[in-house]
Formats: structure tokens, sequence, C-alpha cells
């Protein structure tokens, strides 16, 4: 069974909207459970719902219709769609019954090979049933497609031999179970605010109940498989017991993969607010197999992630996003304690019960927590943004270390809050020299690390085999042309080996003691250890001998690993580094917590435990995701309290250093007056308070910790961020200073009483008395700046300044001006910094909130300073985390509070490093200015200092050629930890803008090299880095980075220079050639306009390796786009290597009037070693030794010998006549008027059934393409001459494409010494003359497959559209109505100049008769690049050579003519023709006709001579041309660019202009001939026994017949059988029924109109499917149906001769013992014992009727009829009537002999009475007669007595 992957391709999806189409054909549906049916399929996705026909009368309905759905969403929440199949029962005026459902999700789809399902079998099944079980099977086809994907063959496959059992899309078993999941929600902690708190203001305020801090509401829901479920709301809880089980019930195995957890807060107004998500996937706690298990989970906490915990009233779009799920959350927001597991065989009673408190109380065991320690030493922060407040790090796990979470214990979790510096450059720091922060988090978790570990074990594993992948993969890119070297082979035998040695280690085991396990550690343990033992022995039979092959080997247990690797009871959250500001949340990483948990055994140690790496911070309001919001370097370290002394341990050189520590807060009541003090309006804080100013930490109250005590008294300590100086890190500043004047109005301007002033009008030193620091140097004398808004002299004006803004106009009321004097200063010579000790100790600032500095500014209106005091252990050994505890308040008042101290480490080991960045270049950067272009340059960030390059203009592949020092680097640790743990460099790629903010282009993070020169230093080869913006990679960094040791140690030698800057060092840079390249500079096509005017006169000039060179201007673009010398050579240095081959950058210069030469156009040759071919020099080695014919193919590659496109008339009188049928009467060979063009298409298709007798006959086939021609790798693109390079304008992501280059290159080395002899004899010599070239397009264009729908009707009206130049043929008139798979058989000539019409379009539209028609597709040819290849792309050449009928020779030229040529044009000696026997030379190879052909073989009677096949054999064995082919062609739209939209089967022939031309193919599509199907109903026996007679009491039926052909809406009767008793009915009736059939693909055509109003019929094409059914007529109810027989008149069962002989064995899904639920073939399958009624014209025999009964198929009737096919012209001749219908003859029908108890009871009463009741109560009926007449006679008797007897006594008679 096939097993379905999951996630394989989703990863790679981009987390934005997208387009995508979904498409569906629903093929055919097979054993639908019950009878009498009419089935229609609906399948639903996104709210949309498409519907097939309905089939009336069948449990076997044939579809074959076509769905599409357009989608534009993110990728993750398509894949989470359901995609849903339901059959229904349409039953006339009734509503639909369901009969069967089957739903899975799309990204069930997606994962599949190239995102589909082809022709697979779908399960149904009712789920509205208490056990469901199977109702039927439906074959579908279903494809994802995504911008660039390729829509595979879709269509439906009629065969009777689908390997059904092994195509089910379906996990495993044969029933749908029903299954629930039993979630139990135990509780919930540490959940957020959530709402605004108004509520409890307003009765805080109104002294109405209680108010409550914990603004949240909880409720959880769950979700699986489109169900929801919720528990109760628990108001205002932070920490809720919900208490409840949820049962979601579902199929099991169910398709879904993820059972999605949600917490949300319940909100009185709007929408609920939703807390976090986690999503468990179902793939992780459940196996399949036998030694699988069931879904199972925890007990076991699940943390929910999403936007950060502080409420915010508004929350954008993000923050909705990371909560839901959507994104990756950037905060913990609590957590949930779950339980799953799942109960198979029944639906749950209830959606949610409660939990008893028994239950409850036992899951404690698993609530019990552990002591945790974080440890993190942090060594440097730097990629900083500027910011206005200080800077700090926090590290928090779960809310633990939150600082802003008052409910948790404090922990020394941050940083001292410190002033961002300016690193020089571009960017700011942390300055963290010398003491370096160390914080810590205590925290309690559970004791999960048994589950961690296992992780760990295999990410070890997995970091080793990708480590070996990568070093196997650069190894093969290097020994392209010998993969099976030595070095490759033991690199394999090496990976192989150690992979083996890590699956046999074993895992992790758990400490029974102090783990508790649930039950999916058990299981998961155990799946753990199987998988990697099988790995291990699967590694062992790898082919080492394909290193190739072993890539993908690798590839494929990564996967397996990866998912190994997830286990998703990890309780321990994440570990979040935040970057903040005061309370503001700035930047954060998230680290998960297995990478950086400790153990005692290396291999199961996290990857990142107590090791320093470089964490890029991610700002979550960056919404393009290109950002980095800084740079940490941090060692974090996650274990156990008690194993906290090993940390220490292993870290002898570090000593820590910890600080009580409180700030002395002051305001300024009149700012400037210098009267400070602690109390007034802008005191918000303590007199002493902490860094942020919510806490009281009175320095007398600070009380000394358990185990630590304090050494000394308090001391003032200055933060030494605010000590730099404004040039700190600068390598140039700019001193200003304003000169101020000031005046009454309308007087003259005097000195202002402070004459120089700084920009905020505080009082500065005067201009001449500025003293230029040591280690600066002037650059320029003192001026006035006049780039502002100022007069000429530098004055701007104003009435009052910090007011009103400052005017450049002098007017009078203006009372006061300045000016600003500037003098530039550059750093000359690094000196020791000079750091500004503020006076006591004091920080400045305008307001509490705002950035503090060192000196008063008039401004300043606050204050503070630092108080420290030392804490020292107080006792031996390792002291507890110190927590300071102090008294605030007086009185009753008084509370007490804690707080931290801060931490720092100093290291033993300091060491100075100097990184030398080796850039030298750049290739494929994205273009950032609207020309395509950019002007780059790199910013390279290392530590705490940042350089850049120069500036290259215009240009995506700069060579900058730079090396920037780094020197004076200081990192603390030793050597050794430094060589493993390097910093990461930074380097950042942006494109310069004289206006505006640089453009960014990419970034990537390297690390670099330790090298200790004492050891010998040896330079590091450049290497290539990809670039990144965020998600998306372009382009690449050709680098190499060293850090150099520089303690006391002298350096190597410093590298060359170039003016002022460093190059790249000669042992670095790669290793220079000169080199030759030639350029076939062809043409340009398809220029676009630029600047709304045409592209008339360009010229290219193209640049390598810094040379450039420019081709000619081209004289007028519209009348010949090639270049009249398109031949251009220029010389250039490159790298020998192939690593380090640079581009080639092509830019297209428009020559307009006036001198203008703007860009229109540019283009990247990113790989110019396919244009690298050998050396002259080379191959003149081989002079004089034979060439053999592939060698001889290769030179003619590589050069271009003279050809001549031009056809003259000498040349086209040489042709044979082209022969026509008639003359082919004359020639070898007749017509064979039954094989046609579509036999042999079928054939090559691979559909015999539909091709007749074509190959028995020996006729050749031809390439039926998945794709286009141009497409196929063996011809490569038809680049052989010309290549097609596309040009492009516009910045990065906003590039369109502007046209194209055609052209080639040919790139190779020069001779060192000077020019190679006989230079002017260039590679590119020989080019084609570039004159225009009259040619004729033959466009075949034989059918249109999955067509995407334009109309309403979901189908369309397709036509063919074929456009070259301004010529345009259409179909319009032969439309095909209403489908979506026309078959169109057209053939359109066209005729054009190359290469001014060199794109042929071929369009699909939609025919509409009252709007505008609607484009389906296009697709575009390019006849150019077929014209010129060698491949001879302009004629497919046929397999055999035919000279008439149907495969007659269609070329202008002859197979000999042809090899002859072909034979010039490549340098190839011959043809050399020998005889007898018949045989050819052709490059020192003989062939003769019997190496093709076998004398005994049966050859068609059509072909030709022997010479002209032996000819066109070795044109196809020797020289590879292009064989006759029919490609398919993808149709796209440009509003839907990259999605297919369709396929075209087609193909084109091409022939020069101004010959005689060949005869068409005939692609006519097949006619259908029209028949009269004729089916007499003899007598029908065994019938089932309906009714019983009310009178007699007998079983018996009114049998009759009922007929129709499947997809036909002509239902046939006979007449009725009344009364059959003994199953026995007479017929003699005749049905007789229409039907078109195309013979040759046994199918028929059926043509209905989809709606009354249709206009045009549809066309279907169906099997010929004749049903037959057997009734019970009922005069008032409904009759009743009994049985039925579906017969495929291509394929009948041999019908038995006598009614006995009728079997099972005429009833497929008879044959084998299986109930209805297995899926047995409708049909015969064994042609043996089939019968085609178009070949036996008539079948007589007995047929069988069949029911289902209780699940099991049984025969129920037989028929004894006869099937007969005549054609419309024998109808004619042989009439017969419908019935008993006059003409009753062909043959003549006499009356049924019907017993005569067949009568219609309420029209022949006396027929019953005698056949019903005489019959019966004969008897009776003598005896009543008898008695009556008795009674009768006595009643009379009785009567008349009296009277009688009076008479007698009175004597009257």
């Amino acid at each position: 069974m096939p097993q379905i992957p999951q996630q394989r391709n989703r990863d790679r999806l981009s987390n934005v909207k997208t387009k995508f189409q979904i498409r569906v054909r629903v093929v055919e549906g097979r054993q639908l459970l019950g009878s009498n049916m009419n089935p229609v399929c609906r399948v639903s996705l996104d709210g949309k719902t498409r519907q097939t026909r309905v089939h009336k009368g069948t449990n076997t309905p044939w579809f074959d219709e076509i769905f599409f759905f357009q989608l534009e969403k993110v990728p993750s929440e398509l894949m989470e769609d359901f995609l849903e199949f339901k059959i229904c029962n349409s039953c006339g005026i009734r509503a639909s019954s369901v009969i069967g459902v089957f739903k899975c999700e799309v990204g069930m789809v997606y994962d599949q090979i190239e995102h589909a399902v082809l022709n697979r079998w779908l399960v149904l099944a009712n789920p509205d049933e208490p056990t469901p079980t199977v109702q039927g099977y439906l074959k579908v086809s279903v494809a994802v497609l995504g911008p660039g994907d390729l829509c595979p063959d879709l269509s439906a496959r009629q065969s009777d031999q689908d390997d059904v059992e092994a195509n089910l899309l379906w996990s495993a078993g044969v029933h749908l179970q029903p299954a629930t999941f039993v979630l139990s929600v135990y509780c919930a902690q540490n959940l957020p605010r959530m709402d605004a708190g108004t509520m409890q203001t307003l009765k805080q305020v109104l002294g109405v109940g209680k108010p409550s801090k914990e603004l949240v509401d909880p409720y959880l829901m769950a979700s699986y498989a489109g169900r929801e479920v919720q528990t109760k709301i628990l108001y205002t809880n932070e920490n809720p017991e919900f208490r409840q089980n949820l049962h979601m019930g579902f199929l099991f195995p169910s398709m879904c993969n993820v059972i999605k957890i949600t917490l949300k807060d319940w909100d009185r107004v709007g929408d609920d607010d939703t807390i976090g998500t986690a999503n468990i996937p179902v793939s992780a706690i459940s196996a399949p197999g036998d030694d699988g298990y069931l879904p199972t989970f925890g007990p076991a906490w699940v943390n929910v992630y999403g936007a950060r915990r502080e409420w915010e009233l508004m929350e954008g779009e993000s923050e909705e996003s990371m909560n839901k799920g959507q994104e990756s959350g950037c905060a913990y927001r609590g957590r949930v304690l779950i339980a799953l597991h799942t109960q198979v065989g029944s639906y749950p009673p209830a959606p949610t019960t409660s939990m008893d408190n028994d239950t409850f109380i036992k899951v404690r065991r698993f609530r019990g927590t552990r002591k945790f320690v974080v440890m993190c030493q942090l060594s440097g922060a730097w990629l900083l943004g500027a910011a206005g407040k200080p800077l700090e790090v926090e590290v928090s796990v779960g809310n633990f270390g939150n600082k802003l979470e008052n409910t948790m214990m404090p922990s020394p979790s941050s940083t001292h809050p410190a002033n961002p510096v300016f690193d020089g450059c571009k960017y700011y720091f942390l300055p963290w020299s010398g003491a370096e922060p160390f914080v810590t988090v205590h925290c309690d978790f559970e004791d999960v690390t048994h589950r961690l570990h296992a992780v760990n074990h295999i990410t070890a594993i997995i970091t080793m085999v990708r480590q070996d992948m990568e070093q196997l993969e650069s190894l093969l890119r290097g020994h392209r042309q010998d993969e099976n070297s030595k070095e490759v082979l033991d690199a394999v035998q090496g990976a192989q080996s150690r992979l083996i040695s890590a699956c046999s280690q074993e895992l992790p085991s758990p400490d029974p003691i102090r783990h508790t396990e649930t039950s999916l550690d058990t299981h998961l343990r155990a799946h753990r250890g199987r998988e990697l033992k099988a790995l291990g022995a699967s590694v062992q039979s790898w082919p080492t001998e394909e290193p190739s092959a072993i890539v993908g080997e690798l590839q494929s247990v990564l996967n397996t690993l990866e998912a190994l690797a997830d286990d998703p009871q990890c309780s321990i959250p994440d570990v979040f580094l935040w970057l903040m500001s005061g309370t503001r949340r700035l930047s954060y990483v998230r680290i998960p917590a297995h990478s950086v948990l400790a153990a005692h055994d290396a291999s199961s140690q996290g990857t990142l435990a107590g090791k320093f790496n470089t964490y890029a911070l991610t700002d979550p309001e960056d919404e393009t995701g290109w950002g980095v919001g800084g740079v940490v370097r941090a060692s974090v370290w996650l274990g156990r309290e008690e194993d906290v002394r090993t940390w220490w341990d292993s870290r002898p050189h570090l000593q820590l250093t910890v600080y009580a520590e409180t700030y002395e807060n002051q305001v300024v009541s009149v700012p400037g007056s210098g009267k400070w003090s602690d109390g007034g309006l802008l005191m918000k804080r303590p007199k002493f308070s902490d860094a942020d100013g919510r806490l009281s930490l009175p320095r007398e109250s600070f009380n000394s910790p358990d185990g630590w005590a304090f050494q000394g008294d308090w001391f003032i300590d200055p933060d030494p961020s605010v000590q730099f100086e404004a040039d700190a890190g600068r390598q140039v500043f700019t001193e200003e200073v304003f000169e101020q004047s000031m005046r009454l109005p309308g007087g003259a301007w005097i000195p202002a009483p402070n004459p120089w002033a700084d920009a905020r009008g505080d009082p500065a030193t005067a201009r001449d008395e500025i003293e230029l620091p040591r280690g600066w140097a002037w650059r320029d004398v003192w001026m006035y700046d006049l780039q502002r808004a100022v007069d000429g002299e530098g004055w701007e004006y104003t009435m009052e300044s910090g007011l009103v803004g400052w005017s450049p106009q002098e007017k009078i009321y203006h009372v006061r001006r300045r000016r600003r004097w500037v003098r530039e200063r550059h750093l000359v010579e690094k000196v020791a910094k000079k750091e500004t000790a503020p006076v006591d100790g004091w920080e400045y600032a305008p307001l509490f909130i705002m950035q503090f500095h060192a000196l008063e500014r008039k401004v300043d209106m606050v204050r503070r300073r630092r108080w420290r005091r030392r804490l020292v252990p107080s006792q031996p050994g390792l002291p507890p985390t110190p927590l300071l505890s102090v008294k605030a308040g007086k009185g009753d008042d008084e509370i007490t509070q804690l707080t931290c101290p801060r931490m720092y480490v100093v290291s033993a080991e300091n060491h100075k490093y100097q990184l030398r960045a080796h850039i030298y270049q750049a290739r494929d950067l994205p273009a950032g200015d609207k020309t395509g272009l950019s002007d780059p340059y790199a910013v390279v960030s290392f530590c705490n200092g940042t350089q850049q390059t120069e500036k290259q203009s215009k240009t995506l592949c700069p060579t900058w050629d730079q090396t920037l020092i780094f020197d004076d680097v200081g990192i603390t640790g030793s050597v050794a930890v430094t060589s493993t743990q390097p910093p990461k460099v930074v380097i950042e790629v942006f494109d310069w803008d004289a206006r505006g903010a640089p453009e960014f282009l990419g970034r990537v993070f390297c690390f670099p090299i330790v090298l200790d020169p004492t050891q010998g230093y040896q330079p590091l080869p450049l290497q290539w880095y990809p670039l990144s913006r965020g998600s998306d990679t372009q382009g690449e960094l050709l680098a190499s980075f060293e850090l150099l040791l520089k303690d006391s140690v002298e350096l190597p030698i410093l590298p060359p220079t170039r003016g002022d800057l460093y190059m790249v060092p000669f042992g670095v840079r790669p290793l220079l050639q000169r080199t030759r390249i030639e350029v076939l500079c062809w043409g340009v096509r398809n220029m676009a306009t630029y600047e709304l005017q045409s592209v008339t006169r360009p010229s290219i000039e193209f640049e390598c390796g810094g040379e450039r060179i420019t081709s000619p201007i081209m004289a007028n673009l519209r009348l010949n786009p090639n270049f009249d010398k398109p031949h251009l050579v220029f010389d250039v240095e490159l790298p020998k290597e192939e690593l380090y081959m640079p581009p080639l950058t092509l830019r297209v210069v428009d020559h307009r009037a006036f001198g203008s030469k703007p860009v229109v156009a540019t283009a990247v040759v990113t790989d110019l070693h396919k244009y690298t071919v050998e050396p002259k020099a080379a191959r003149k080695k081989r002079k004089g030794k034979r060439a053999t014919l592939a060698q001889r193919d290769s030179v003619g590659k590589s050069t271009l010998p003279r050809l001549d496109t031009r056809l003259t008339k000498d040349k086209a009188s040489l042709h044979r006549p082209t022969l026509t049928h008639a003359q082919a009467s004359r020639e070898p060979g007749t017509v064979d008027s039954d094989i046609d063009w579509w036999a042999k298409y079928y054939v090559s298709c691979g559909q015999l059934d539909r091709a007749g007798s074509y190959l028995s006959k020996g006729y050749e086939k031809l390439e039926v393409l998945k794709g286009c021609l141009e497409d196929e790798a063996r011809y490569v693109g038809f680049t052989d001459l010309v290549d097609t390079v596309s040009l492009f304008r516009g910045r990065g992501d906003q590039a369109q494409k502007a046209g194209e280059f055609k052209g080639t290159f040919r790139v190779y080395p020069l001779a060192p010494d000077g020019p190679e002899e006989g230079s002017p004899s260039l590679l590119l010599s020989g080019f084609p003359s570039p004159d225009p070239q009259e040619v004729v397009a033959r466009v075949y264009v034989v059918l249109g497959e999955d067509l995407a729908p334009k109309d309403a009707g979901v189908t369309s009206d397709p036509y063919v559209v074929v456009k070259l130049g301004k010529t345009t043929k259409s179909s319009k008139d032969d439309y095909k109505p209403n489908t979506l798979n026309p078959i169109f058989g057209h053939v359109f000539e066209v005729q054009g100049t190359l290469p001014l019409h060199k794109d042929l379009t071929v369009q699909v539209w939609d025919y509409d008769r009252v709007s505008t028609d609607d484009l389906i597709g296009e697709t575009t040819i390019d006849l150019e690049n077929r014209f010129l290849t060698h491949h001879r792309a302009t004629v497919g050449l046929p397999r055999q050579y035919h000279v008439s009928g149907t495969n007659m020779w269609r070329d202008s030229e002859l197979p000999t003519e042809i090899l002859k040529k072909m034979a010039k044009q490549r340098n190839i000696d011959g043809p050399l023709w020998n005889s007898p026997p018949l045989s050819l030379t052709l490059g020192g190879t003989n062939y003769s006709l019997t190496d093709f052909e076998s004398p005994s073989a049966a050859l068609p009677n059509t072909v030709g001579e022997p010479r002209e096949r032996l000819a066109l054999h070795v044109l196809h064995r020797s020289l590879f041309l292009v064989p006759e082919h029919v490609e398919t062609r993808p149709l796209t739209h440009p509003a839907n660019p990259g999605i297919p939209q369709g396929n075209l089967k087609m193909w084109v022939d091409i022939f020069p202009a101004g010959q005689e031309l060949p005869p068409l193919v005939d692609i006519t599509p097949r006619t259908a001939h029209k028949y009269m199907l004729r089916v007499v109903v003899y007598n029908v026996f065994e019938a089932p026994l309906q009714e019983t007679s009310v009178v007699s009491g007998e079983r018996m039926s009114d049998v009759y017949v009922k007929g129709w052909l499947q997809g036909t809406s002509n239902v046939q009767k006979t007449d009725i059988h009344y009364r059959c008793m003994d199953g026995d009915a007479n017929f003699n009736w005749r049905l007789v029924f229409p039907i078109e059939v195309i013979e040759a693909e046994q199918v028929m055509l059926v043509e209905y109109k989809e709606h009354p109003w249709s206009i045009t019929s549809t066309t279907l094409r169906r099997p010929p499917h004749l049903t037959l059914q057997l009734w019970d007529n009922d005069l008032i109810m409904s009759d009743d149906y009994l049985s039925e027989t579906t017969l495929d008149l291509c394929r009948l069962p041999k019908p038995a001769k006598r009614k006995a002989a009728v079997s099972p064995a005429q009833v497929p899904q008879m044959l084998s013992e299986a109930d209805t639920n297995s899926v047995a073939v409708t049909f015969l399958d064994d042609d043996a014992r089939a019968v085609n009624l178009f070949e036996a014209k008539r079948v007589y025999g007995f047929f069988p009727f069949t029911r289902v009964q209780d699940g099991v198929t049984e025969i129920a009737g037989k028929i004894e009829m006869e099937l007969e096919v005549v054609s419309e012209e024998e109808a004619k001749e042989r009439p017969a009537g419908q019935g008993r219908d006059e003409p009753n003859m062909n043959p003549k029908l006499p009356e049924p002999n019907r017993p005569a108890t067949s009568f219609l009871w309420i029209t022949s009463p006396f027929k019953s009475f005698k056949h019903i009741i005489w019959k019966r109560y004969k008897w009776y009926c003598i005896t009543l007669l008898v008695l009556f007449f008795m009674v009768l006679f006595l009643f009379l008797f009785f009567y008349s007595l009296p009277a009688a007897t009076v008479d007698y006594i009175l004597g009257t008679y």
C-alpha cells in the first residue's frame, strides 16, 4: 500500500500570499453501494463546489470531467484546507442522498511527486454511520500547481488491468473505522494579560465588586480533521484548571496530520482573541506498521508561543499571525497540560465530559518539577541600530527571567543598561569590554531531560550526516570528470562507516527514579531503536561505486533522521534572548531548549550547550524579514542545578564578580539653574531605585543574601558607555559650532551673550579655541555651512530659538540668527580612548525615559548616578545565586522588595586578534536601480567594528579586490575555544543611492578561520558564500576571513595596497591566466519600451573581469534585429579554477537623439564554464590522428563552420519532386487506407487499443514528448549556435523582463607568452549570415489537455489562434463546444521573416457568443533557434522512409541530401557509398542496412529505396537530429504567470520560403460512424419473484426489461409480462438505439445539452456501455427494481449457448470470494473471453442479471437476447421497427407465447376469475353454488309453504 509522505515539500514554500491552481479530474466510480442509483460527484474546496453530470441508473459511472480551483492564499493555510469528494445519489425532486465521502488535506497532495496524485482510487465511506464501511471507490487525479510548476499528465486511463488494490489512496486496513481522540485538558499556566482592564478600573472607582488583576478569560480549543471542540470558559484566571475531556470523532486512519491546540481569551465584545497556538503532528505521536502504535500523548505540558506577552490595545496582523501559529512566535505565552489517547471502534457520545477528581490527582506525578539553571555568558553585542535609550539583553525561559513579570521570583537575567556606541561606520555596539555580563535564570520545570537527550543524540547524527553530504558534494563538484577518484571513494566509505557506527549506538535511557515516562516515551524509544537499526543495515548495501547516488541516499537518511528527532513532549520552553530598551522589547532570538541542554554524555549534549555562538536577532516588527535587529555572541547553558559546578570547573579561567546596584535620582526645577533635588513634579522615581525606576532601593536597606557578604562600602561606578565622546569609533569626524547673534527688531546685529553654542543652543567652546585631539589631523579650515537652508553667508534667522523654526530669509521681526561652522578631522593614529569622567558620577538627560550622557546640557532636567557594592561568597564552595531583599517605606507602608545584583565574569585569558577580511568579488546580485543595475558596496561587521569596501558603479558582479583589516580585536577565552567557536563575521551588501538610504541587497554570516602565525601561516583560499534576503537567496560573495592571533607575535606581511586600500594578497586571490572571450553578438529580441519610447538603435556592452567591449550600434531594430558585425573578441585575466570564474555582465544601451544613451536592460551570465572550450593549441596536438565521430561532433559544437541558410534556385532544382498519392501508385508500395496518423499517435502514446493493427503491420512510432521540444536535455534548448539570455530591467524583486539577447560565447585560455599562433582564425568566425530569412511554418495542433475553464458552466469553447509577425490565423469557425479536452486536428501555415518574426505564438481562446472571447492560455516557440540549430529542428525525421501512405516522407530534402549537408556542417568525412552490398562510411565508421533492418523483418509495403532508408538510419544513430515528434507545450496566461492553464499537443515544421513544399500531414480528427444497436429481448428466465398475490398467495412479478446506453437519455422498455409465476418471462421485443462509434478508439460519442437554453451540444467520448435492468411493474406504487447487467459492447462476455450454461464466469466481480467491499474490476480484463460487438456484428445467447443482496453479488435472472449493430446504410437496407412495430423484420418477432396466466387483472376480469379464483377455488365455488341453490330452494319452499297450506285447506286450488 502506498504510504503518504508528510511535509516533504511544504517547508520550501514562502510565507506570503501566492496564486495556486488545483486541478481535479474525476474519472470514474466503481462498486458504489446500492442499486438503481443516479450518481453525481461533488468536489469542494475553500467554500467552492464543482459538480459532475448526473449518470442515471448505474453504480459504475464514467465521469471523466475536470475542475479547476483558482486560489490565492498563504501556502501554509492552503496546505491545511480540506479537499472533499462526495458521491451523491440524485433522485429527481427528492434531496440528494450521500453515498460516500472522501476528505484529505491539500498538503497531502502537494507532498506527492510532482505535487499530484495520478489515477488513484479513493475509498469512499459514509462518516455518519456508526460503523463506517466502504461505500465504493472513486478514481481521481489531483494536481496542486504553484508558480513555476508543470502539470503532469492527468488524462484518464481507461484500463481494465488497473492494479486497484495497490493503488488505493488509503493508509491501512480494509474498513475505515470510527475513532475518537480523547484529549484530556488538565490545566494551564502563565497565561498573559489579554484585556484592557477598563471594567476592573471602573469597579475599583465605584467600589463595586472586587477587582481582579488576572485580565484573561481563557478556554482551550482543539481541532482535527475539520472538527473543533472547546473547553468551558474560566473567567479572570491566568492559571486555569479546566478538568475536562474533549472528544473528537474521525475516521481512522485519517489523512489529516496536525492536531491544533489553541488557547483563546473570551471577549464580551467582538471576536475572541487568540492567546497562542501549538501544533501536534500526528506522525510524531504515532507509527504505522506491525510494530506501530496509535496516536498517544502525555500527560505532558505543551508550550504555546505567539506575539510579545506585554499587552497592547491594538494588535497588528503580524502579532495575530504569531498567535495563530501561522508565523513563528516571538514570545512564550503560557503552557497547557494535556494528554491524548485514541479509541478505535466508535464515535464519541458527547463532545466534552468532565474529569473526575481522582483522574486529576493521578496526573500530579507528571507535574513534579526540578531545579534548572540557565547560565549565559555574553561576549558582545553589535550590529545594533541607533537607539535613544540604553539597551540591555535579557535571557528568559518561560516566564522565568522575564523582568516584566511581577509574579515570578527575580533572577539576574539581564545585563546592565548601556548606551550603544557608534562602531565607526554604520552600526552601534554595547561596550562590554573587560568584565563581560553574566546572567543566570533559575527555573522550575519537569525533568524531561531523557527526551531531550534522545533528541540531541539523533541531532548529532544529523549534523554528522549533513557535514559528510556537504563534503561529498564539494568533492563531486571538483571531480566532475572522474567521480570514482580515490579521494571521492574514500569520502564515501568514511561517511558510510561513520553512519553505521552512529546508528549502532544505544539511545539514552531514562532514569526510573528521576524521570516519569509516558506511554509515548516507551513507544518512541522502541520505534527510534528499530529505525536506527534498519537504517544502519540499509547503509551497508549502498552502491559505493556510484558516489553521485550516495548523495541522494544521504539526503534520504537526513529526512528519516529529522522525522525521528521530533519529540512533541518537550515540556521545557525555548530560551529567549531579548534586546530591550527599558520595558520595550526590540529584537529577539529563540533557542530550542534541547540545543543548549547539558549532559554528561557528549553524544546527548546539545549542539550549542556552553559554546559561544553568534546569534542574529530578529525584529518582530520587520515586515520584510530582511533586517537583523542586532547580533549577540553568547554562551548559553541549560542544566540541572546540581550540575552548575561542572560548568565552572570547565572554565577555570573565569572569575565571577557580583555587585549590588542602585541608582540615585534627582531632578531640577529650572533647567540650567543647577539646583538639583530629589523632589518635584518631574520626580517620578524613588530617590534610590533600580535602572528602570520601578523599585525603591535605598542603599541603607540592602541586606546581604544567604551565602554572601558585602565587601567594602557603596561606591560610585559610572556607566562606561556614557563616557565615550561623540567621535568614538569614527575615522572621520566633523567638528561643528554655531555662531550666534542678536538684535532688537530692526536694529543692528551684535554678538549674543553666548556667542558660541551647539545645535541645541547650549554654550559651547569658541571656534578658535577648539583643540585638536591626540591622534587626529585637520583636513580643512573652518568654513560656514552653505549646504542648508541658509542665506549666502550661512545665516539662518528666527524670533526665538526653540519656539519657532529657522528661516533663511531675514525679516524685520527676527531678533536672533546663527550660522554653522564646520571643520573636518580624520584619525591618523590610534591612541588610548580619552574618557570624559562625569563630575561625581552623574549622568544627565532631559527626561528619565531618554538616553543619559556624561556632561550636563541646557535642556537636561533629570540626572542619576550608579552606586554599587561588591558581594563576595561568605562560605566555601559554590554559593547560591544571590537574591537581595530591600525594605522600602516606613511604618505601615513598609514593604520588602526582592532584586538581583549584577554579575560579571572576568577571564584570565584575553587575547588580541587581527581579522583580515579578503573581499574579492560578488556575482548575480539583485538589481537596486531601475536600470537593472546596482552600485554595490560591502559592509563587514566583526565584534565591535564595522568597515565597508569601495562602491562599484553600475554592476551586478562587482570586483572589489579589497582586504579590510580589523586590528586589536579583543576576544576573551583560550585560543582553542576561539578556534572552534569564533565570532561570526557579518557581511552585508548594499546598493548606494544618491538620494535616500542605501538599499539592502543581501547578507551572509561567515566563520573566520583562526590562524596562529607561530604555527606557520598558510593563506586561506577564497570561498563562495550565498547572500540571502530573508528566506530568499540571490547572489554570492567570494571572500575569505583570517583571524590572526596577535599576542606578541609578528603577523604576516600586510597585503599590497591600491592607494589607501589594501588589496587581496596574491596567495589568496585566484590564480589568473590570459583568457580569450569570443562573443557572437547575434542580436536582441522583444525589447520593451523604455520611458515610453521604443528601443531602436541598441548596442551591447559586455563586461567580465574588469574588461569591457561594446558591440556596433544596430542600424534599426525594427528592420533587422541582428547586428551587422556580430563577432567580438576581447582578452581578459580570468581565474584558472572554475570555482572562481566571474560572471559576464551585459548592458544594453539605446542610442537616442541629443546624445542620450540610457541603459535599457541588463543581464548576467553566471556560468561561463558551459561556454569554455579546449584551446586551439591542444586540438593541434591531435592533428594527424583519426578523430572519432563523437570527437568530431564535439569539435563541431565549439566551432562554427560557415553556413549558408539561403536557398538558391539551382539547389532547389536538385530536389526530388514531392510524391503525391497518385504518383505513389507508380512507386514501390501502395496506400494503406486502414492506417491513419492517429493510429501512429496512439501507438506512440501507449494506447494500443486505439491503434488497431498499426504495429502488427510493421510501422514505426513517433516520439510524444512530455514537455517542450527545446526543454529536452539532449538538445540543450537549441543553444548550440545561439543562446537566448533574458534581459531584465528594474530593481530587485520588481525587476521585469525587458527583452532577449541572442548570441553565444566561447571562452578559452591563451598561451602565457603571447597570442596563439594563427589567432585570426577564431572559433566563432563561421557564423551564418545575419541577413533576414523568409520561412514558412506549418503548425500542427493535435489536441488540448485539461484547459482552464472560462465559462460559467466550468467548461470552455476552445479554438486555436496562431500568430507569426503580423500574420494571424484562427480556427474560430471550427471551435469545439463545451469541452476542456478538445481534439483539434488543425494545420496552420504561416509565413514570416527571421529574425524579425522569430516568436511563433499559439493561443487557445474561449469562444463567446455575446461577450468578447477569453484567452485560455498561450505558448511561444522560438523559430529562430530551431532554424539555426545543428540538431535540425525544422522538420522531425521519421524512423522509416515511406514513399506513400499516411507516413509518406514529408521533408523538402531526401535523407541522403540531409546526411550530406549535416556531415559538411559538422566537419565529418563522408558519406562514402559502397555497393554491393549497400553500405556507407561516415566519419570512419561503416554502416550497412542490415545493421538496422533484419532481413527477415516484415516491412510495410510503402517503404522507399534502401539507399534513402540507410541514410535515414545513420542520421538517427550518429548525428542525433530531432526525430518526428509531438511536443506537449504548457499554456500560460499573463494574469497567472507560472501557473499552467492546460497543455497543447502539437508540432511545428519549418521550411525556407521559395521552394516547393511537401504535402500536409492529415491529422483531421477521426469521425464517428453511425450505427443502430438492435437488442432483441427474447426471454427472461429465473427472474426474482418480487410480490405475493393477496388472493392466491402465489409468488409472482410483472416483469419488464428496461435498457439504455450509459450517458444517453434514450431509455426504452419492453412490454410487461404480467403475472410471471415461475420466473420465466417472454418478450420478443426489440430495443433500437442509435449510436455513433469510433471503432478504432472503442468509444462512442454522446451529445447532449447542458441546459435547455444551451445553443450548442456537448460531445463526450465514453465507453459504449449498455445497461439492461429487470423491473417489476406496479400499478399504483413505483416499480420495483429486480436486477441488472451492464455490458461493454467492445468487450462483451461470451454469451452462454443455453440457459443452464450461464455462470458466474460471465460476471467478473463474482470470480473471487470477496464481497462488494473489495475492489473488483467491473468489466472483463481477459480479451480471450471477450467479444467486440463491432467486429462480430451480431451476438446471440444467454447473459446473467445480477444484484447485490446483503453485501454479496448474486445472479438474479438470465436473459436470452440478441445484440446486433448495423451501419446506417445497412439499417436502411434491412429495416427493423422498435418493439414489434412495423417493419417487424430482420428478424421478424412474433407475439410472445405467454401462458394464459399472463394478463393484467383490472382489464381482464373473466381471465382473472378463471385463472386466479376458479383454478384455485373451483370446488369451493361449486360447493358454494350448490349451497346457494339449496338455500334458495329452502327459502322459496318455506316462503311459499304458508300460502300453499292455506290454499290447500281452503281448497282454492
